[in-house]
């Protein structure tokens, strides 16, 4: 279970974003997630038919996810990249269209491939963008495009994934090969930090020729690693986690709650996940 986004919104209600998988990894259904008790600091607890709990599928309107498709070609075969390519179309499809993303790609060097698209409007440009195939291949960047991913054009303002005013951002980089050519991000902890500050979540995806210290580090705390030994294992790995986006919710806890300065606890079943100091969830940002 993973509180995918949070925020507090204009009227200074808590708003989370939930999914999840049981202890089996089949994915939680709404009806599961809206089995969930939630307590606020020592109080007691509140469920679906509390007045001041709601807890609904997230539909077209709820705006809230900023994700950023990063993918290393250069270590890759054409058919290594199609498995990738198949499964971002996996992830983008069953993901409500409640995101706008980012398509990069990089060897030596990152290539924008699509700047910020609503999928909403214009989920087929977003598909096209992580089929392409690149040539030639060279070294890795990995630091430097992760870098690029998380802070954009360091001249202009909200390109950047951490800068986008939106309570999620997710991070999806598939990588098969070690770092082996950055020259401005040379430190991962700095990214390590970046991420982390940002509450941004991470999922490293690498093959068995990836540094696999590497990828945990870069994941940050928030974050998953999965590391199978080629591309098309990826597919059936991540498959089950990405069928639970589909069925995620949005939980709002009232302000008459007194959630301020407190931990959020949501439990279903034996799994809890918290939620620290919510109110400083809100994006200012325009």
């Amino acid at each position: 279970m993973f509180v995918f986004g949070a925020q507090v919104d204009n009227e200074g209600d808590l708003v989370l974003y939930l999914n999840g998988t049981d202890l089996e990894g089949n994915p939680l259904t709404v009806e599961n997630l809206q089995t969930a008790q939630v307590t606020v600091g020592s109080e007691p607890v509140y469920n679906i038919s509390h007045p001041d709990l709601d807890i609904l599928a997230v539909n077209d309107g709820d705006n809230f996810l900023s994700l950023s498709l990063l993918t290393d070609y250069s270590n890759s075969t054409n058919d290594e990249l199609d498995d990738i390519a198949v499964l971002y179309d996996q992830l983008l499809d069953n993901l409500p269209l409640v995101y706008e993303a980012k398509v990069i790609t990089f060897s030596s060097t990152y290539d924008l491939k699509l700047d910020w698209t609503e999928a909403f409007d214009n989920l087929s440009a977003i598909k096209t963008a992580v089929t392409l195939i690149h040539e030639p291949r060279d070294r890795t960047a990995l630091f430097d495009s992760m870098g690029f991913a998380l802070e954009g054009d360091l001249l202009v303002d909200g390109d950047g994934l951490v800068e986008r005013c939106r309570p999620a951002h997710m991070l999806v980089v598939f990588t098969d090969g070690e770092e082996n050519e950055s020259s401005v991000y040379t430190d991962k902890n700095i990214l390590t930090s970046i991420i982390n500050d940002d509450r941004t979540t991470v999922i490293m995806l690498g093959t068995s020729t990836a540094d696999s210290a590497e990828l945990l580090s870069l994941a940050g705390d928030r974050g998953a690693v999965v590391q199978v030994d080629n591309a098309a294992s990826l597919v059936n790995e991540v498959a089950n986690w990405s069928q639970s986006l589909q069925n995620m919710v949005k939980l709002t806890l009232k302000a008459s709650t007194g959630f301020a300065s407190e931990t959020v606890s949501i439990t279903i079943g034996t799994q809890t996940t918290t939620v620290v100091d919510p109110s400083q969830l809100l994006c200012t940002q325009q």
